[in-house]
Parts: C-alpha cells; sequence; structure tokens
C-alpha cells in the first residue's frame, strides 16, 4: 500500500467518484407502451396492471440485490467478518439533502450513546443520542456553503468555520464561524476570523471559550504558510496568534517556521498544544513543535530515534492523539535504510514532557487510537484489519477486519470502551457510518448511502 500520502490521496479521489445505476434499457418505452395499450376489456386492465405491479417488485428486488452485492465485494471474506445491515437502513430524521457523508470527515463519539458525525464535501452535520441508531441531521440551515472544518467538544458544544475559499476570484478569506451549546437543535453565527489569505484546516477547543483555528495559507518546495487563531469567549472574537514567516527559519514569538509540512495542532489545555509534520527539505527529519502559551511561541521538541537509527531521517509524524492531558501517543513513520515505510508508536505519560520511542507497529499500520495508556487500537490499511493491545502497544494482535465496500479503506475509527467503536467505511457513494459492540469482531452498518 504504500506511505499514507500514497495511500490518502488514492483513496480520495475514489470517494470524489460518482456513481449511478442506470435503469434496464428501453424500460421507460416499455413502462409507457404498457399503459397506452388499447382498453380491450375489464380483465385486460387488471392483468396489465398486475403485470406493471410485478415488473416493478422484480426491478425493486433487482436493485436491492445489486446494492448488497456491491456492498459485499470487499478483500475480506463474510464468513470472516459478517456484517449486519439493518432493513431499512436507519436514516436522518430531519428533512434536507440526502445523505450520504462525503469526504473530508469527522467523527467524535461522547460516549456509547451520544456522538456527532459530519462531511464537508456535503455540508453535511448529524447527531446520535441512541449509540446510532438514529441519526439526525443538526446542520445549521443558514451557515454559509465553502470550505467547512468541525469540531464537537462534548453532547452539547460544537462549533463549526466555513469559508469560501479556496475559490475563484473572490478576495473573502474570512472565516464565519458558528456555534451550538444544545447539542445542534440550534446555531448562532458567532463571529468571524480574517485572514488574508488560506482557508480553515482545523478548529480545536479546550473548554466552551477557549479555541484555536488553523488557517492553511498554501505550500511548496516542502514548506508551507500556516497561521494560528486564538477564541477565548466561545468563538465571538479572534486574534492572529502566529504565522509562519519566510524571513524566519526557527519561529519566534508570533512566528512559526516557514519550512517544514505540518498537520493539524492539537491542544491539551489552555496553554499546551502541539504541531506534528515532517521535513523534507535541507537536514530532514520530523516537525514537532510545541507551545507552552496558548500559541503565541513555538519551540522544536527534539525526539530520540528508534534503536538502529541515527542523524536525519526521511521522517514524519503523525496520528497524534491524547487520551488525556498526561497520555498521549504519536506514529512515527520513516524510510529505512532498506529503502522501506516503518512506522513506531511514541507514547508520553507526563503531558508531553518526555516522549519514548516505542515498538514498531504492525506492517501497513499508519494511526492508532488510544482510550487510555494500554487499551488501543492500529489498523492495517492494506487488509483493513484491526489489531488490538492492551499494553500499550508492546503487542498486538488481530481482532478482525472491518468492512468495506468495494475494496475502499477506512477513513476513522474511533472507541469509546473496549468493545464499544464506530469506524467510517469506504463507499464511493458517501461514507457508512459502522458500530462494534464486541471489540472489533464484528461491525453493523448504521448509516449507509
Amino acid at each position: 500500500m504504500g506511505k499514507p500520502e500514497q495511500f490518502d490521496p488514492r483513496l480520495k479521489a475514489y470517494l470524489h467518484r460518482g456513481a449511478s445505476t442506470p435503469p434496464p434499457d428501453g424500460l421507460e418505452e416499455r413502462l409507457i407502451a404498457a399503459t397506452r395499450r388499447p382498453r380491450s376489456g375489464w380483465v385486460l386492465q387488471v392483468a396489465a396492471a398486475a403485470a406493471l405491479l410485478v415488473l416493478a417488485i422484480g426491478l425493486g428486488i433487482a436493485l436491492q440485490r445489486a446494492r448488497q452485492s456491491v456492498g459485499a465485494t470487499t478483500s475480506v471474506s463474510p464468513s470472516t467478518s459478517p456484517i449486519t445491515k439493518p432493513t431499512p437502513y436507519p436514516t436522518p430524521t430531519s428533512t434536507g439533502a440526502p445523505y450520504p457523508l462525503q469526504g473530508p470527515a469527522s467523527m467524535r463519539m461522547i460516549n456509547a450513546s451520544t456522538g456527532w458525525a459530519a462531511g464537508s464535501t456535503t455540508d453535511r452535520i448529524l447527531r446520535t443520542i441512541d449509540g446510532g441508531a438514529h441519526w439526525d441531521d443538526v446542520t445549521p440551515s443558514g451557515a454559509r456553503k465553502g470550505a467547512w472544518t468541525t469540531f464537537f467538544l462534548d453532547a452539547n458544544h460544537a462549533w463549526l468555520g466555513s469559508s469560501i475559499q479556496p475559490g475563484p476570484g473572490s478576495p473573502d478569506f474570512s472565516v464565519t464561524i458558528y456555534r451550538t451549546a444544545d447539542g445542534g437543535r440550534s446555531w448562532q453565527e458567532a463571529g468571524a476570523a480574517a485572514p488574508d489569505q488560506g482557508w480553515p484546516t482545523s478548529l480545536d477547543f479546550v473548554d466552551a471559550n477557549h479555541g484555536w483555528l488553523f488557517v492553511n495559507e498554501g505550500a511548496a518546495a516542502g514548506s508551507q504558510g500556516v497561521a494560528l487563531y486564538g477564541t477565548v469567549d466561545g468563538g465571538t472574537t479572534w486574534t492572529k496568534l502566529s504565522e509562519t514567516d519566510p524571513n524566519d527559519a526557527t519561529g519566534g514569538s508570533g512566528h512559526l517556521p516557514f519550512g517544514c509540512s505540518k498537520g493539524q495542532p492539537v491542544f491539551v489545555s489552555i496553554s499546551t498544544g502541539w504541531i506534528p509534520g515532517a521535513c523534507n527539505a535541507g537536514p530532514v527529519g520530523p516537525l514537532f513543535l510545541v507551545t507552552r502559551d496558548g500559541a503565541k511561541t513555538w519551540n522544536a521538541v527534539g525526539i530520540a530515534l528508534p534503536a538502529g537509527y541515527s542523524g536525519n531521517c526521511m521522517c514524519e509524524i503523525g496520528s497524534l492523539r491524547f487520551a488525556d492531558a498526561r497520555n498521549g501517543v504519536f506514529v512515527l513513520d520513516l524510510y529505512g535504510s532498506d529503502g522501506q515505510a516503518h512506522t513506531y508508536l511514541y507514547a508520553t505519560h507526563d503531558g508531553g514532557a518526555s516522549w519514548r520511542p516505542g515498538p514498531m507497529l504492525p506492517p501497513n499500520s499508519y494511526t492508532v487510537d488510544f482510550m487510555n495508556a494500554t487499551t488501543g487500537w492500529t489498523l492495517d490499511a492494506k487488509t483493513n484489519g484491526l489489531l488490538a493491545t492492551s499494553d500499550g502497544g508492546q503487542h498486538w494482535s488481530l481482532v478482525g477486519p472491518i468492512p468495506t465496500y468495494s475494496n475502499n479503506g477506512i477513513t476513522d475509527y474511533q472507541f469509546v470502551s473496549a468493545q464499544v467503536g464506530w469506524a467510517f467505511g469506504g463507499d464511493f457513494r458517501g461514507l457508512p457510518i459502522l458500530k462494534t459492540v464486541d471489540g472489533g469482531r464484528t461491525w453493523t452498518t448504521q448509516l449507509s448511502p
């Protein structure tokens, strides 16, 4: 499968391709002809109506079987990973444009009953309060269309940032912020950030008031311009806290280094946050920045390379996640002397004061999800096999494959307990929401396009 940079573009292109199921050739003409036949008595009329009914039922059954055939086309044997599809599929109960969610997409399950899901391309936000048995459409009806980014803090608080950039011919780079404090029943236009370039990439809040907006200003030749805006009043007002400076290679007060690619920031408190990334020009290595003053000042964090590696490396930090304020993990993806990509798990148990290299992840695994310091999961991106650990990543065991459609990859997965978790399945028509209640051994489709 290769590196995630090779995997993601292929998957995204595949997810964005449209798909349709055309009717059989001549169906329309046959139906019209059947309804226009000369009336030759009550018996013939009844017979014609019965024929139309049988034809409609037959077409419905054929279409349903075709859909099931598409859903069952996977690299995993159905007997190995049974997938139960409710009939009919649960659908958003609110009125509006039809499901599905299209990527870029995000999901945040707060607990076993309440959670959120969003699809940026389709400008939709869904919420469940019954563990996903029903998903309500809570999209703010008046939100500006454009490049959307969302953040879900808890069962009630969520934010949406919308910008019409990138867009042709418009000088408006502003990002309008919407927020809800009642689980999406009502939304308010809170305020706006006013970048002079770029588009919103992520939002992050640590409480109902303190949050950050990450703006991508574009990348070229191994460098990337970004800016960070902060709010202390829930999104009403925004202040630029730091921005890349092409003339500042190291960063400083109010500055971020221009060189290197940068991932989405992750904040653990109103003062402390992290930016992962990679450098592939000049002295290469991972990019890892930390702020201790709420994003005004950023400093590079040195990390020890895994045993057997030294000096510069073609490597990148990704999948940065914190289970709580003290326990966090990330994945270091690097190319070894054998020319192959290897991934290593790093962990902190002191709030990021130190990061320790751990074991190599199983082959084709580039992401992790830990619910505490010891219990976590990773995904084989080639087979969609879910693996679990109960000792902080020292050992992994294959749980089973997560079902996908038409051999697409899993775009996200998340657990709220050792048994209950959700995943975004792969489907070129949209992103099915899947659920497991037995630790990932079996999965049920909750929403499907």
